[in-house]
């Protein structure tokens, strides 16, 4: 079913919901209709389509159920549950901005609906704690509803739940107290108490050890590290100094110590106000001027003892020098003592790129290719074997037809340089060549004079040997 069919058939079910308040209504079952066995039927098949994904047409289905009996067979809230998972889905679907209101709408009140209808849970206790609960997980992370609407939800949750909070809304709940308490909707002392509460509810969860607990973690450590981001303006520097300098008196001259206790002081909004980050700061600064040092002189000795022993390094000299067959016999020592393969790629390319300037083709393609596979997101060789293919195909034959099949075997490898690099300089000049022998495809004439056929592959010779895809120039 099309989106619009479907926003079509919701407008109609919008008039139940926001026309028809009466309880007898919106709980009416299908126990005692004409059509039960229909009903029961159409009820299978909403189902059946949410399994396979297609909302559209479980929405068909789930809207002539739900206006028929709401309240299923009277026992199970299904057709409000399903009817959000229907909605929300093509809520995500949806990009007009009206009919997402529309969803948006349609979707809230199966809530207060399903309340309505079924207060109780299975168990017999009241379950509008429950549902406020999944109604702010919805709201904030599939329809990025109205931080106000969220925020009077998940209170409402945090007083009739608990300790029993459900781990799903922690972050949210953190998450908007701390934005209000930063646009000042909220005083601190509530966004403080709400920090309190959000810690008490994990905690007590997390005691338990049960299946829950490493969730209940997760979001305690999300929300606290959203509370951090206004944790100077909301408790203050004194607050965390008196709880983290402990570790620090301690243990005052061990390095990791005092580092781990400045870092964590910094991201609590301590600065340099505060006479123990500027003692710890000192300290923290001798031993960088220490280990740059160190690291100064250490850097230097290995540099000399790798230019001196690196086959690479010098297979590089002899290459600049004009010592093309020193360069060649290093850069194969270089591979031989390499163990990682983007390593080994990289020395052939640079024996590809000496054997051109030699004019060994054969010895430069065959070097290249043995780079791409070594490593097939290495671009340089890619836009290489293209630049190497056009040259070959400009000397290679007088046939028109076959040096035009040649620069497209070009033009394939510069695609696929393009495709695989990250290098903004391999795609650029990528694409750069592509531009500049894009109109040397081969004609249609060529094409039908060579007894060939577009979309056909041809094996260009002329030591190419690379079979490509016939496209003929419009």
């Amino acid at each position: 079913m099309k989106l619009k069919t479907v926003y079509t058939l919701l407008l109609s079910i919008s008039f139940l919901f926001f026309i028809d308040n009466s309880i007898s209504a919106q709980c009416e079952t299908w126990n005692a209709a004409s059509n039960q066995e229909e009903l029961e039927n159409l009820h299978q098949f909403y189902q059946g389509e949410i399994t396979k994904k297609d909302y559209a047409k479980a929405y068909e289905y789930w809207a002539k159920v739900f206006k028929a009996a709401p309240a299923a067979n009277g026992k199970v809230a299904a057709h409000y549950s399903d009817g959000r998972i229907i909605l929300s889905n093509l809520f995500k679907a949806e990009t007009d901005a009206t009919k997402r209101t529309e969803l948006t709408q349609s979707f809230l009140d199966l809530y207060d609906k399903e309340y309505d209808c079924f207060p109780k849970d299975r168990k017999g206790k009241d379950k509008k704690g429950y549902l406020l609960e999944n109604k702010v997980y919805e709201l904030y992370y599939t329809f990025n509803y109205q931080r106000d609407v969220i925020f009077d939800a998940v209170k409402e949750a945090a007083k009739l739940n608990g300790n029993n909070l459900g781990y799903s809304v922690i972050y949210p709940y953190a998450d908007i107290a701390c934005t209000f308490f930063t646009d000042k909707r909220i005083e601190a002392e509530e966004a403080r108490e709400i920090h309190k509460n959000i810690n008490e509810v994990c905690d007590f969860q997390i005691a338990k050890k049960d299946k829950y607990s490493p969730y209940y973690q997760q979001q305690k450590d999300l929300a606290n590290q959203r509370f951090d981001a206004v944790a100077d303006q909301l408790f203050g520097c004194a607050y965390h100094l008196e709880k983290i300098k402990p570790e620090y008196d301690a243990n005052p001259n061990d390095k990791a110590t005092y580092t781990r206790v400045y870092e964590a002081l910094k991201v609590k909004g301590c600065t340099s106000a505060e006479p123990l980050m500027n003692e710890i700061y000192a300290k923290i600064q001798k031993d960088r001027a220490l280990e740059r040092e160190e690291k100064k002189k250490e850097l230097a000795e290995k540099k000399a003892a790798w230019e001196a022993n690196n086959p690479a390094v010098m297979a590089q000299k002899a290459y600049k020098s004009g010592d093309y067959a020193t360069a060649i016999s290093k850069y194969n020592e270089a591979i031989e003592q390499a163990t990682d393969d983007a390593e080994k790629a990289e020395y052939h390319y640079y024996l590809a790129v000496t054997y051109r300037d030699k004019k060994e083709y054969s010895k430069a393609k065959k070097h290249a290719q043995r780079s791409t596979s070594l490593d097939s997101s290495f671009g340089k060789a890619y836009l290489f074997l293209g630049d190497l293919y056009a040259r070959l195909a400009s000397r290679c034959s007088k046939d028109p037809f076959e040096q035009r099949m040649g620069i497209l075997a070009a033009i394939d490898k510069w695609s696929k340089a393009k495709a695989v690099s990250s290098n903004s300089q391999v795609q650029s000049s990528a694409q750069k060549n592509i531009n500049n022998y894009s109109n040397q495809y081969p004609t249609g004439e060529m094409v039908f004079l060579k007894g060939k056929k577009e979309g056909q592959y041809y094996t260009v010779g002329c030591g190419i040997g690379e079979s490509t895809k016939i496209r003929a120039k419009n």
